[in-house]
Formats: C-alpha cells, structure tokens, sequence
C-alpha cells in the first residue's frame, strides 16, 4: 500500500507542535515574547494546526495512504462529538468566556488531527511519531549538552528544549515504546536506529527525574508484553504458558502498588494530593457545568486561595474535564479514554503482534500520564492520540477503488 511520506512528515509536525515545548522555546528565546497560550506567535501556530487538520479532512483525496476508515467507532464519534459541543458551549458560563471560545475551538481541529491519526496505516504512524518523539528527544539532548539555561531547570533536572521536566519525559518514554517496537521487527540498520533512538530516550527519562512518567513506562510496556505475552505464549506452548505470564502479570501489578505506596508519601504525589482537595472543593461549586474549559488558572480570583494552584493545572486530567466541564463533560471523556483503553487490549489479545502491542503499550501510557498531570490540556498530543485510538476501536477499513482494466472481450470506455 501506498503511503505518502508528505503526510507522514505532515503528522509528525503536527505531533511536534503539540508538545508545545518547541512553540514555547521558539516564542520565548528567539521572538522574545512572554510565555503565554495567548502570545501572537504561539496562539497562531496552534490555530495553523487546527485548520490545516480540518482543512486534510475535508479535502479526502489527500488522504494518508490510499485508504479510510468506513465509519469511525459510532460511540466514540458521539462522545467526541459531544465532548467538543459542550466545551465550546461552556464559553457562556466561562469565567473568562474570551479565552474558552478561542480555545476549544482550537480543540475541533485536534478531533480533526486524530480522524487523520485513526486514519493512517500503523507503519506511516509509528513513523512520524518515532520522527516527532526522535527530533524531541534529540533537540533536548543537545540543549542539555549545550546549554544549561535551556536545557535545565532550577533543580538541575533535565527539561530540554520543554518548559518542564514533567513534558519531556512523557515524549521520551513515547520514543521508548516505538523504538521497541521497531526493534523487535525490524533488522539491520533499522534495528540499530531504533535501538539508539530507545538508549538516547531512556538516558533522557532518566535525566529530567520523572516518577511519574518512569512510573507510568513500566506499567504501561508490563502490561502490554503480559497480554500480547499471554496470548502468543498460550498459543504455542498451551494454556499452561498462558496461565505463568498471567501470573507473572498479576505478581508485577502487586509489585508495581508496593512501589506506588511507598512513593505516595513522596513531595510529588504529596503536593498532588493537595492540588486534588484543593480542585474538588471547587468542582462541588458548579458540579455540573464546571467553569468553563480552559480558562480557570488565568484567573487570578480562582487561583488565589492557595500556592499550589498556581501550578496552572489540577494535575490530573479527570479532575480537569470536571473542573472546566463539570460531569456532563467528564461522561464523555470517561467513554473516550475507556474505549482506548478496552479497544487497544481487546486488539492485542485476539490479534497479538507488534502493532497491537504498541497500541497498548501506547494508550496504557497515555492514561497513566493522564492521572497525574492534565494533559487534557495545552493543545497536547496525548488527547489527540487517546481520540485517535478510541476512533480506530472497531473499525474496518477499505482501500479506494482502483481503476478497472476491462477484459478483453469488453469495449474500453473511453
């Protein structure tokens, strides 16, 4: 199958930008502008994104790789749906009703980039992610090597060309999951580009100190290699194989909650926690409707009440949708990240491979993230990923008519 190196370039870019550590780096350093979602510069390039997203879908004969799907998963498509209606719609009972209605619209053509992302075939996919997820974590090696100013923050924790440590290291972990991937199919040179890609990425994890993200890669690629080893295991070598790794499994989730407890008392989830109780004090406000998305740590009113809330998050993107969209927000966004998640390990136990496999390792990362930082947030990647896999969920897919040669004994049509 035919698959188009300019949209593969065009998604990895797009994934790029969506970091948001690069925009801001560009904004900040070299147009000296103050680091802020509303700056001309950085509000334009996420705005570009949006309407070049929306704009490749509705102009379908530049599609991907030559095919589509038929029809994304129906229940995903409502809960988008209904997920992006309600938060433009919450500009009416916005604090700051200016930024809600800029913002979410921004978020219609993120549910764009994702239709484009469910649409892709998986090996132009995991190409322009191991491309986005590569150039990051090479750019911020070489910032840390090179310049301490950028590459640093103020606890000598490796940031990179991101504005903290805790954005780095989801990118790094990501590049981990493809370039294992790809080393586990791939041979040759290919192999040994995605074994440096795995070294470089996991020394950068290593660098910024994220618990979380270190935390999350864990249980995230464990549970990945449990169910696709189960299944592969079990099928060559019987059920007896099957039923070890399942136990395996459980016994790494036992470990993993050990490990979690005694890290609970850490500043990290301490500090969280805090945030959490803060956060739920003013979810009980407007429990329904929330206070509008995207919008509530500008206000200087809402965030005075304690320290922590000038983090600019609740840390948690559960927390988030409920906080700005109130539970008829946080229904659909629950059904989104839910069909990721059951989708991407349904997959991987009837059709075990590399492919599913990163899909899992994937999605599961992506979630654990999503408990302890709001990535729901910033025009992230992570959400557009959860979006573009809860769409694939289910879906068959069809290749575009090719012109037909009539037989021999068939006048040709002129």
């Amino acid at each position: 199958m035919h698959l188009s190196p300019a949209r593969t370039l065009l998604v990895a870019c797009g994934v790029l930008i969506l970091t948001n550590g690069p925009v801001f780096l560009v904004a900040n350093r070299m147009l000296e502008q103050p680091r802020s979602w509303e700056e001309p510069f950085t509000r334009a390039v996420f705005m570009s994104v949006a309407i070049v997203a929306v704009g490749a879908v509705v102009l379908d004969r530049f599609r991907v790789d030559g095919a589509r799907l038929v029809v994304p998963n129906p229940v995903a498509a409502v809960a988008i749906v209904w997920f992006l209606v309600w938060m433009v719609a919450s500009s009416a009972w916005s604090l700051t009703p200016e930024l809600t209605r800029g913002r979410s619209l921004v978020y219609v053509g993120l549910a764009a980039f994702a239709w484009i992302i469910a649409d892709l075939e998986f090996a132009a996919f995991r190409r322009a992610l191991a491309l986005a997820a590569g150039v990051a974590v090479g750019a911020s090696l070489a910032a840390v090597v090179f310049s301490d100013s950028i590459g640093m923050d103020v606890n000598d924790d490796w940031r990179g060309i991101y504005t903290n440590r805790n954005s780095l290291a989801p990118v790094a972990a990501i590049a981990v999951i493809v370039g294992v991937g790809i080393v586990f199919e791939s041979r040759g040179a290919r192999r040994v580009a995605a074994g440096a890609l795995v070294l470089l990425a996991a020394v950068v994890l290593a660098g910024s100190g994220s618990r979380t993200a270190w935390l999350a890669l864990l249980i995230a690629m464990g549970a990945a290699f449990v169910v696709v080893g189960a299944r592969v295991g079990g099928a060559r070598f019987g059920a007896r194989v099957r039923s070890g790794i399942l136990a395996g499994g459980v016994v790494g989730a036992v470990i993993a909650l050990a490990v979690l407890s005694r890290l609970w008392g850490d500043s990290t989830f301490a500090q969280r926690r805090t945030i959490w109780s803060l956060v739920r004090d003013r979810i009980a406000e407007r429990p329904l409707q929330g206070f509008g998305w995207f919008n509530v740590w500008s206000d200087a009113d809402f965030v005075s009440e304690h320290y922590l809330l000038t983090r600019g998050s609740a840390h948690g993107s559960f927390f988030e949708v409920w906080l700005g969209l109130g539970l008829v927000g946080l229904i659909p966004f629950v059904v989104i990240v839910g069909l990721a998640l059951h989708g991407t390990i349904t997959d991987a136990w009837r059709r075990p491979s590399v492919e599913t496999w990163t899909w899992l390792a994937l999605v599961s990362f992506l979630v654990m993230e999503n408990l302890t930082e709001s990535f729901v947030l910033w025009f992230s990647y992570n959400l557009v990923l959860l979006m573009a896999a809860a769409l694939r969920v289910g879906c068959a897919r069809r290749s575009r008519p090719e012109p037909r040669t009539p037989a021999p004994s068939e006048p040709a049509t002129v």
